[in-house]
């Protein structure tokens, strides 16, 4: 109860500071540039399994921003909790890119409904989209200053900048670098890009809605358990360090 509490009152506060006018004005925008036309299934996952990952950036971002107060200090001193208060402030951020999603949804489905999507086909590619809201706040939670350390934060980044190092180091670079360091590389982008493939395969699962494998449902139990694991991580590391706002 402390939990819908807090995240009741942290959506009220985002609403009641109007930040929500953004996603509003965003949702309209690509309403406006993308659903008035002729599409189909497909094309309408795939401008939301782009749209709704910026958005959550902004979204999260906001939160943390709300969160990241030495008011903050007050609602832990009356028993909130550490736990309680980030997964609040996770809740309350989904909450709110779900919720500009569904208006998404809404004015397609009333206005401009693509032929060959069906009530159980937009559960279908609905799934992952949210899993993937829910994967990029929680990375977003975990590398905020109220989680990790700044020294911790530039790590995380590091890892993940390597993981996508083989969009950038090829070619000639690649080829100027010693057969061990090459090999070495290789491996380290395999190792570190290993977590960020549920992400990916998620979208693809929502653009194609393609059930009929164990893949699919392998990849949903990938998605919800790397979700959990960064929630976790971050409760864990929030609860080893000394609280230090950004405003003070």
């Amino acid at each position: 109860m402390r939990l819908l509490r807090f995240t009741g009152f942290s959506l009220l506060e985002y609403l009641r500071s109007g930040r929500v006018a953004i996603e509003i004005i965003a949702v309209l925008s690509v309403y406006a540039i993308f659903f008035r036309r002729p599409m189909n299934a497909e094309y309408f996952f795939s401008v939301c399994g782009i749209f709704t990952p910026a958005i959550t950036l902004y979204t999260m971002a906001s939160f943390i921003g709300l969160g990241d107060r030495p008011q903050g200090y007050v609602l832990l001193s009356r028993g909130v909790g550490r736990a309680i208060y980030l997964l609040g402030l996770f809740l309350a951020a989904v909450v709110i890119v779900a919720g500009a999603y569904g208006l998404a949804c809404l004015l397609v489905a009333f206005s401009n409904r693509p032929t060959d999507l069906e009530i159980v086909g937009w559960l279908l590619g609905t799934l992952p989209l949210l899993l993937n809201i829910g994967l990029l706040a929680s990375l977003m939670l975990m590398l905020s200053p109220l989680v990790f350390p700044t020294s911790w934060r530039l790590f995380v980044l590091g890892m993940i900048a390597l993981a996508f190092s083989s969009n950038f180091i090829g070619g000639q670079l690649l080829e100027a670098l010693p057969e061990a360091v090459r090999a070495l590389l290789r491996a380290l982008q395999a190792l570190l890009g290993g977590p960020l493939v549920p992400a990916f395969y998620g979208f693809q699962l929502a653009v194609t809605r393609d059930y009929s494998t164990p893949t699919a449902f392998a990849n949903l139990l990938a998605q919800a358990s790397l979700l959990l694991s960064l929630l976790g991580l971050s409760i864990y590391a929030f609860a080893r360090r000394d609280l230090i706002f950004s405003s003070q």
